[in-house]
């Protein structure tokens, strides 16, 4: 048996569009009681399981907004001076129990905040936009690759396909002629 590897490179292309497209929009979660972390674009879910509120910090180099489910948190981020660096910042209370929040119009926006308990976050990276041309461009890969295994093959599932769909339009068309052929017969047989 002689191995074809145009098949095989347009499986690996295929599999690991399938596995990158997977772990890139999966969300990621963290926990710990001094957090500096990446956020994107996409929506931070955040538990603080203390009873009080945790103050929280957005921080990035290009301006972004804010919206959230968390009561008078959204907004546009600041330009400030912190530690000799122009920064854009957005400041807010993290309330206790489980909130969330999506970073809007701004890309690498670090997540910072320091408590004395253990706060997790799960990020989602990329907002729906972004996952859906992901998930679009992943299937056109996935079925281009498809295209191209069936190609390498002569498409003979669609002959195949193709054969079976005239043979069943043959005995359609056989059934059709014998029933006819029976109701000329009856209709002979009932002449004087």
């Amino acid at each position: 048996m002689r191995i074809n590897w145009k098949i095989i490179i347009a499986l690996l292309i295929m599999v690991g569009t399938i596995i990158l497209t997977i772990s890139l929009l999966r969300a990621t979660r963290y926990s710990g009681s001094d957090l500096n972390l990446a956020v994107g674009n996409g929506l931070v879910t955040v538990t603080n399981p203390s009873d009080s509120s945790i103050p929280v910090r957005l921080t990035s180099t290009r301006s972004f907004s804010v919206s959230s489910s968390i009561k008078d948190v959204s907004g546009n981020s600041i330009l400030q001076e912190i530690e000799g660096k122009r920064i854009q910042n957005f400041e807010f209370l993290l309330p206790s129990g489980v909130s969330d929040f999506t970073v809007d119009n701004g890309t690498q926006v670090n997540f910072v905040a320091s408590a004395g308990t253990q706060i997790e976050l799960a990020i989602q990276p990329f907002n729906e936009s972004d996952t859906r041309n992901r998930i679009v461009v992943a299937f056109i890969i996935v079925l281009a690759s498809l295209f191209f295994i069936s190609g390498t093959n002569d498409h003979r599932w669609i002959s195949a396909a193709r054969r079976k769909k005239s043979v069943d339009q043959a005995a359609a068309q056989e059934t059709e002629r014998q029933n006819f052929q029976r109701i000329l017969d009856g209709r002979a047989s009932n002449k004087p």
